[in-house]
Formats: C-alpha cells, structure tokens, sequence
C-alpha cells in the first residue's frame, strides 16, 4: 500500500530533520493564535492554516506584487481557446515523498477538490471546470463551458495548492507537498514545525526551519517577541505596532490588505431578515470615528464590499451616515424596540474583540442590547452554519485581489448552506457575478461588479465596518520574506536569519 510506505519512510525522514532543525540557529520563529484546523490545504477552513501550508506546498501560479500573477509550478500559460487555460509545467519538480509532479498529478490534485468527503471549501474556485484535458506529460488544458475569466486568478488561492496524485485523509496530520519547507511534527496546541527542503525546485531556502508556535492571546504574542522568543509576528494591534516604534533591533512593516471586516447578519432570522433593522444598524455606527480611535493609519474606513486593493472596488464612502435618531426610527417602523441579540466573534482579542465592544456601545445607544460570544474557530464556523447564528463579526478577503473571489465564495446563492453564512439569496445578484466571471472586458467587467456591490449595499447581508492595512513587525536580523494583501500569504522562500557581521 503506497500511502503506507510513504508514512513509514516519512517517519524515519521526519525523526532525522527533527534533530537536525534544532541543531541550526537559522530557524524561524513566529506564532499563530489559534491551531490550525488541518494541514492539508483542500480541508483548511481558515487562513491561519495556509500561512504553514502555503511553506509546504505550492501552487500553479502566485500572486506577485501590484496583484500580477506570477509563475508557481506552471511556468507559462495561455489560452488557445476562450473557454480553455493550458498550463505548462516545470519539469524536474518532486513531491516531498520523492513522487514525480507531472500534469496527470495536478490533475488529480485538482479533482480532489470537488470530492465531497473533503467537503473543501476551496472547491467553488474550480467549480467552472468542465474538464482536465492532459495534453502530455507537463502540459494541462482547464476546459470550462462558457469561458471562466478569473480562473487563472483562482488557482493562486491557498487551497488549490498542489497535493500527491494518491493523497488521502492522512494528509491533515502528515502533509506532504513540493514546497521550500518540509513538515517535521505538530503538537497540537503548542507549535507546528517545518525543516527547510534541500531539494528545492526554486533553490533550497536559506532558514534551515520554521517554527510556528501557537499563541492565541495578542498580548502574550507581544510579550513573547520582545522577550526575543519570536522573529516574526503578524496582524498587530495599533497599540502593540506603535509600543515597538522606538526598538531598534526591531523593524515595522504594513501593507495594503485585501481584507474587510464587517458585521454580517443572518437574513434568514426572523428580525434581521427585515432590511430595514440592518440598516438601522448601519445608522447606529460611525465607522469613521471607530476607525480613528481604534486603529489610526492601520485601517481605512470602509468604500464598500471590497478592500481598495481588489480590483473594481468602490471608492465611495457606504451610503448610511452615522444617524443614531434614523436608526431608532427605522428599529420602531420594524417593531423590534428593545432588541436583544447574540454577536459571535473569535477569541483571539486584539482588534476583534474593540471593534465588537463598540458595536455593542454603538448599538446600545439605539436600544439594541448585544450580549458577546466567543469561541474558537471551529466552534465558531459551527455556529455561523447552525440556525443558532444571528450578528457575527468576521472579515473576508478577496486572496486572489480578483472581485469573483469574496463575493462569489461569501455571498453568492451556490454557497448557501456553506460558505454564504450570512444566508443571503437574491438571484439578480447571482446573475451578475455569474455574468461578471464570463466576460472578459474589463471595462464591461468593472461595471457589473459595480453593480453588484451597489446591491449589497442595499440589501446589507452583511455592514462593511473597515478595511484592513496589514501589519508585522520582525527582529531586524530577518530579511527576505514577503508578505502581499494578508498575513496567510507568508513567503519565506528567500527569508535568512542574518547576524551582526553579515
């Protein structure tokens, strides 16, 4: 039995590069706030999860900088029909068990995704796929019927990563992939640890390791990193990004995001099914004046849907001005005076849980009493898809800066009962976003996600609060890595440790 033998050997590779990690001072150390909820990246069902995986495998393309796509394990593509994207494959490339990556491979990893046992919630950015046609052994055609314009866009995303052609279950505890980082060890709930792949097809990475500790409490991650316990540390809140300003072995970054928060409803509830209490909600909050106090320079209040990094995205201020007294009038014509309701977050604290305290402050102004509920991320993502659901606050991002992605995967009819949590169904809305992936120009394209972000801010499935500008801060030793639009795109295939006198 093939996967067998591949977990013995993998366990005698592991044993090895286990004391070989920790006898090499070039290792990384960062932190996560939460345990990964699988190594496989076709079963992930959070960001957290790909920033390890996404050092463990790769993908056909890769988001560069300014958003352009860049090769992966497909060094050139093109589309010789329409409704076909042919890929070509790099040739020489290895799967960490030493299986050889050719186009019948990907095309088995790309199956895999739709298998529903995995119940993979990357599975809709392939859902367009009519079939894997292998051209020969490093050439791959993705027919879809009518043409499928963010698909290459799509296969930059975490989850469509490359798994071995005969990948089973096992892969969520035993990864196996083709990337600069090999899996080591995970004990759960303490630290997941990768070993630098010698075999590299783009070059043997120059840290010997990655350690990913977790974490889940923002201040013990701060405290940790200026401890010199961690090299890296991701997502920071403004208080903790501005008390490291005057460290100098410590160096500040942040970036545009192609993330937004918001406070999504549950349009299926009996009360906020009303759009007229969800815009009374919208009235209730100043999310300028949230912004300012809360984050400074480190968010921007919200134009919209999506994050200005996504391409198309509105530029206008939302049309509900902070109007506490139109909010009250709009709860009395729904008759739901004297609101009582349930908003569920995660429990990492940091800058969720001070926007989720105001919202709450916010909307007890208008008369809406919010009670708290925190949970971990899998207890959390339970409830969101359970009739117990009312208010969440959560944040989507469009990974691949292509609109399709957020707006199709969080809100679009198909998702119903997975990932459009916020229940929201308006098939005037579907045909726009189905009508935006087939059409290929881009004025025409920008003008039917215009459209579409325009009814959502009408209809109000879910309230943007802001836009996210993304932190880290790192010992000033380490130079190379590369982080674009969110912390889950991590690339630390050119990352080095330096010492003083390098």
């Amino acid at each position: 039995m093939p996967i067998v033998r591949r977990a013995r050997h993998g366990l005698v590779v592991m044993t090895v590069l286990t004391a070989l990690s920790l006898t090499c001072a070039q290792v990384l150390v960062t932190a996560l706030p939460l345990n990964p909820t699988s190594l496989d990246p076709h079963r992930a069902i959070e960001g957290y999860s790909f920033m390890i995986t996404n050092q463990i495998y790769d993908t056909l393309v890769r988001l560069g900088e300014g958003g352009a796509i860049e090769p992966g394990l497909a060094e050139a593509w093109s589309r010789p029909e329409p409704n076909v994207l042919r890929l070509e494959l790099r040739r020489g490339v290895r799967f960490h068990d030493g299986q050889a990556l050719d186009a019948a491979a990907v095309a088995a990893s790309l199956q895999r995704l739709s298998n529903p046992l995995l119940a993979a919630r990357g599975a809709f950015l392939l859902a367009a796929v009519d079939a894997y046609r292998v051209v020969d052994a490093h050439t791959l055609d993705l027919v879809t019927d009518p043409p499928y314009v963010p698909l290459l866009a799509n296969l930059t995303f975490p989850a469509l990563a490359i798994v071995p052609p005969d990948a089973g279950l096992d892969l969520a505890r035993a990864p196996v992939g083709t990337g600069p980082f090999r899996f080591v060890g995970w004990r759960e709930g303490d630290e997941v640890e990768l070993v630098a792949n010698e075999a590299y097809w783009g070059g043997a990475p120059a840290l010997a390791g990655v350690r990913f500790r977790i974490i889940p409490d923002a201040a013990a991650q701060a405290i940790a990193f200026r401890a010199g316990d961690l090299d890296l540390i991701h997502d920071l809140t403004p208080d903790a990004y501005a008390a490291l300003a005057d460290r100098p072995d410590v160096v500040r970054r942040h970036y545009p995001s192609e993330r937004t928060s918001y406070l999504e409803f549950n349009t299926a509830h009996p009360v906020l099914g009303d759009v007229r209490v969800r815009r009374a909600f919208a009235h209730a909050i100043d999310a300028s004046l949230m912004v300012d106090a809360l984050f400074g320079e480190l968010a921007l209040p919200p134009g919209g849907p999506l994050a200005p990094l996504v391409r198309y995205a509105l530029q206008d201020p939302i049309p509900y001005p902070f109007d506490p007294d139109r909010a009250r009038a709009l709860l009395r014509e729904a008759g739901v005076e004297g609101l009582m309701l349930t908003l569920d977050l995660g429990n990492e604290g940091g800058a969720e849980e001070l926007v989720a305290e105001y919202v709450q402050a916010a909307l007890a102004d208008v008369g809406v009493r919010l009670e708290l509920r925190r949970s971990d991320f899998a207890a959390l993502w339970d409830i969101l898809t359970s009739d117990r659901a009312e208010l969440s606050f959560s944040f989507w991002g469009s990974d691949t800066l292509d609109p399709d992605f957020m707006l199709g995967l969080a809100l679009h009819g198909r998702e119903l009962g997975g990932n459009n949590t916020s229940r929201y169904a308006n098939p005037a809305f579907d045909a726009l976003i189905d009508r935006g992936a087939t059409t290929a120009d881009e004025a025409e394209r920008a003008a039917i996600y215009a459209a579409a972000q325009r009814m959502l801010l009408d209809d109000l499935p879910m309230l943007p609060l802001y836009h996210h500008v993304g932190t880290y801060a790192k010992r000033a030793t380490l130079e190379g890595e590369r982080v674009l639009g969110s912390s889950f795109q991590l690339d630390l295939r050119r990352a080095r440790l330096t010492t003083a006198g390098d």
